[in-house]
């Protein structure tokens, strides 16, 4: 019989002697002894994050430096070969990495100086590039990526698997409220409106004088669409659905996605300006299939 796996020590125990103590830590305990006004709660995740990509890039730079790559290197090769069942222009590629057109292609120009990838003109667009990577790309790839996914696990096993989950799970809600969406999420179709989530919200409103509340800000309203026939506007921040804190377009999508009624509907809290209002938001039905 397999033994159950014993449960992970809990970061902040009953014994308050024994608390997890980082160097983050004690520069939050610094500030809130000199400066008590300061509200500095926030950097105990944004600077540790800051201090984990000090830590953790240099680690992972030793396995890339040993096949003669840098990470942003490796980048470009493993997102060649994860759309190898695609036709990649160079335009996708800066897409996929979140990087301008610009740098994007002086990563390209590295790996074709060293036979590790190929530009070729784009048929379908007289001024577009088509890349992909050579043979030797290719194995460079699959001789680095073992090493390289198995000093990542090395990195992290100070985590247990639960803790890992909960924090990649968590790591991903922020960057999806923070990463611009693209094109196909934005426009949620079965509403006919775009969202920012809360961080943009917050940014907005504070620009135009504003009280800075947390919700999802209404960019767009499909005019022909089940937001507009609810009364919603361009401007309107939606604060809550069915009592529950609305941050970012997940949070909607999951409220509906949990409306016991047919067809789905929510109630929403939001504001327009400084007022408060309410709405009923229905979806729109599905279409029957023939």
């Amino acid at each position: 019989m397999t033994p159950r796996p014993s449960a992970s020590f809990p970061v902040n125990p009953q014994n308050n002697d024994a608390v997890i103590e980082d160097s983050i830590t004690r520069v939050i305990a610094g500030w809130r002894a000199t400066r008590p006004d300061l509200e500095v709660e926030p950097i105990a995740i944004t600077a540790r994050l800051a201090r984990l990509q000090a830590v953790l890039s240099p680690r992972l730079e030793i396995v890339f430096a040993r096949y003669g790559l840098r990470g942003p290197d490796f980048a470009v090769i493993a997102t060649l070969v994860r759309l190898a069942a695609e036709t990649v222009t160079q335009r996708r590629l800066a897409s996929e990495l979140g990087l301008s057109a610009g740098t994007v292609s002086l990563r390209i120009d590295r790996l074709v100086q060293r036979a590790l990838a190929e530009r070729r003109p784009d048929p379908d667009d007289g001024r577009g590039t088509l890349v992909s990577l050579t043979d030797r790309g290719r194995e460079l790839f699959e001789a680095c990526a073992p090493e390289h996914l198995a000093n990542a696990h090395e990195l992290l096993t100070g985590l247990s698997e639960p803790e890992r989950d909960q924090l990649r799970q968590l790591l991903g809600k922020l960057l999806y409220t923070l990463e611009d969406p693209a094109p196909r999420e934005s426009l949620v179709a079965d509403l006919g409106l775009v969202l920012d989530d809360a961080p943009v919200a917050l940014a907005q409103r504070r620009a135009v004088g504003l009280p800075p509340l947390t919700g999802l800000l209404v960019r767009h309203v499909d005019p022909t669409g089940p937001a507009a026939a609810a009364g919603i506007r361009p401007g309107d921040l939606l604060t809550t659905a069915d009592r529950r804190p609305l941050r970012n377009r997940h949070d909607l999508q999951l409220a509906l996605s949990q409306s016991p009624r047919r067809p789905r509907a929510i109630s929403l809290e939001a504001t327009r300006g400084a007022t408060p209002i309410r709405l009923r938001l229905t979806a729109a039905q599905p279409p029957r299939s023939i």
